[in-house]
């Protein structure tokens, strides 16, 4: 096995596929992530198999639909994961603060996390996916579920009202101080870190993070987390699946093998409680005590998130209109003007 940071194993996966060179199986994500690899038939069709081995009884039907393309099954999902505003506990007590349930409330949390001597913000936009579960929220709450679906399926023009005012509310959150002291090149890892130590207000993470600040030393119970507050009906949590895809020019073998594999690691995740499982009737363990409150907020519905909805080389525009907008560079116009010539750029050569 070998291991990669979240933004390596993309270069990584991607390297391997230009030069033929994929290991007999590798984990990825969902959405525009996952679809590379199946579109351009590196990876083993496991429909037949996921109806043999009776998968629809076994996994979510979101995860399971999250890791299929045009069709077929691409891959053995091992996590469904829905995200949430963490904060610890300390830092609004503190400011007086509790969680908010209107976008007002939200809003006028961020000042009096700034005037309590915190960073109201914990993100880092190196890499861009980080700041992005924030650009993604916002744009839920000026779009509304209608129009956000329709923008990341390009059956929209991002040259729209609401497009402009997410990225107005970027600017005025970063000339008010909002985020870290350059956040553009932040690590998100550095900006984690500001919430461990209680010295920021929220941060967006999944199910995932109870294990997170167990692994960094921390005790999760001062940690608390609540959903984004869109105000949309439905209101819509941010979700999205892992899995292990199949090299489908391995040995038959091999193939056999790997997805035994990934179904035995997908089974090793429930019964011992890591993250969030892609199973069915899995157990929460009480190592992760913010897990049920995470998945009871998708039950209304949720959004694929945006770096596995949009395709690829659109997301990447999403992340130089986030920085250059914080930079001054671009207006919040331009931006939405520069969005929307990448997603017909991208039309155009898929005609």
């Amino acid at each position: 096995m070998t291991q990669y940071e979240t933004d390596p194993i993309k270069e990584a996966l991607k390297v391997a596929a230009s030069a033929r060179t994929l290991p007999d199986m590798w984990f990825t994500w969902g959405g525009t992530l996952g679809s590379f690899y199946a579109d351009n038939g590196m990876t083993k069709d496991l429909t037949q198999i996921a109806a043999d081995q009776n998968w629809s009884a076994k996994y979510n039907k979101a995860a399971l639909d999250m890791v299929t393309y045009n069709g077929k099954i691409s891959g053995v999902p091992i996590h469904l994961n829905v995200m949430g505003m963490w904060y610890p506990k300390s830092v609004y007590d503190k400011a007086g603060l509790k969680a908010p349930t209107t976008f007002a409330e939200f809003e006028s949390q961020l000042q009096k996390l700034k005037d309590s001597g915190v960073t109201p913000l914990a993100f880092g936009s190196k890499g861009g996916w980080h700041t992005m579960r924030l650009t993604e929220q916002l744009l839920e709450h000026f779009a509304g579920p209608q129009l956000h679906d329709k923008l990341n399926a390009l059956d929209a023009s991002w040259n729209d009202p609401a497009v402009v005012k997410t990225f107005e509310k970027l600017k005025e959150y970063t000339d008010k101080g909002y985020f870290p002291k350059g956040y553009s090149m932040v690590d998100p890892t550095e900006a984690e870190a500001l919430i461990y130590q209680e010295q920021a207000g929220m941060i967006n993470e999944g199910t995932w993070f109870d294990g997170t600040i167990t692994a960094e030393g921390f005790d999760n119970s001062k940690f608390d987390v609540f959903s984004f507050p869109t105000e949309q009906t439905p209101q819509r949590a941010s979700v999205f699946a892992e899995m292990f895809q199949i090299n489908g020019e391995s040995d038959p073998a091999k193939q056999d093998a790997a997805v035994r594999l990934g179904e035995f690691i997908a089974d090793y995740i429930t019964k011992n409680g890591h993250g969030t499982p892609a199973t069915l009737n899995a157990p929460v363990s009480d190592a992760t005590p913010h897990v049920s409150a995470l998945l009871d907020s998708a039950k209304a519905g949720g959004f694929l998130i945006t770096d596995q909805a949009l395709p690829q080389e659109v997301v990447q525009k999403l992340f130089e209109a986030q920085d250059k907008v914080a930079l001054k560079e671009w207006t919040p116009a331009q931006a939405a003007e520069e969005m929307e010539k990448a997603a017909q750029t991208y039309k155009s050569r898929k005609k």
